[in-house]
């Protein structure tokens, strides 16, 4: 056996390669943010291991890069993922055939365990998991935001006609001259203060179409801290990455 793997939070599988014409360490990033370690025929993987604990930063770094000049999504990694108000999402490989959900309720877990010889880099499983993280987000999403929706509405005193959950890649929400209002199902991953805040934002809406100064003093009799909750909701991105 001449290789290796190793996964990486954050950094992925790694291939650790025994080389018979490699006179030295060497390590290397490729174009698709897959990442490569090459060592001495007569060195230990334990070796290569260590010099690859010494370099996941700049690997790290690199394929931030590669990414960027690309303009392709983050690859999902093994790790935590995200959290959102009812979960904490991870993704870790396991012995499975293919890829399974777990909830672990007691801790709020859900899992999203991969086949452990299958790339996490690869386009496939890529795709996959993007699609059944989604849709667990999604469901997540759908058990608490048209609740929270009804219970605004019905405290401050608005009307609407439906609420729709879609994965938005521009807004947090939006609302219709019919008064429907949809709402991006990243809002999960916010603070409550901020998803309420999303909320109240488009029912607002509901009376008033646009952010002119009636619709800021509006949203402001509700929120007086407005203006540092828009700060916040530029920081937060959607998107799953």
């Amino acid at each position: 056996m001449n290789t290796k793997q190793v996964n990486i939070d954050q950094i992925g599988t790694v291939t650790i390669t025994k080389n018979r014409q490699a006179i030295r360490f060497k390590i290397a990033v490729r174009p698709d943010g897959t990442a490569r370690v090459t060592i001495p025929w007569t060195a230990s993987f334990q070796s290569g291991e260590k010099f690859l604990s010494e370099h996941l930063l700049w690997i790290f770094q690199t394929k931030e890069k590669l990414a960027g000049k690309l303009g392709a999504p983050k690859l999902i990694q093994p790790g935590h993922l995200f959290s959102t108000r009812n979960y904490n999402y991870h993704v870790c490989s396991s012995d499975v055939p293919r890829l399974k959900i777990r909830y672990l309720e007691k801790e709020k877990n859900v899992l999203f365990e991969y086949p452990a010889g299958q790339l996490i880099e690869s386009k496939e499983l890529q795709n996959t998991l993007r699609l059944a993280i989604e849709n667990v987000l999604r469901f997540d999403a759908k058990k608490y935001l048209p609740v929270r929706i009804a219970e605004l509405a019905s405290s401050l005193g608005y009307t609407y006609k439906k609420v729709t959950i879609k994965n938005n890649k521009t807004n947090w929400g939006s609302c219709s001259n019919r008064k429907n209002i949809n709402l991006n199902l990243h809002l999960m991953r916010l603070s409550d203060h901020l998803i309420d805040y999303v909320i109240v934002h488009e029912l607002v809406h509901t009376i008033i179409s646009n952010h002119g100064s009636e619709f800021k003093s509006t949203l402001h009799n509700h929120f007086q801290n407005s203006a540092e909750m828009e700060r916040e909701l530029k920081k937060a991105r959607t998107g799953i990455y």
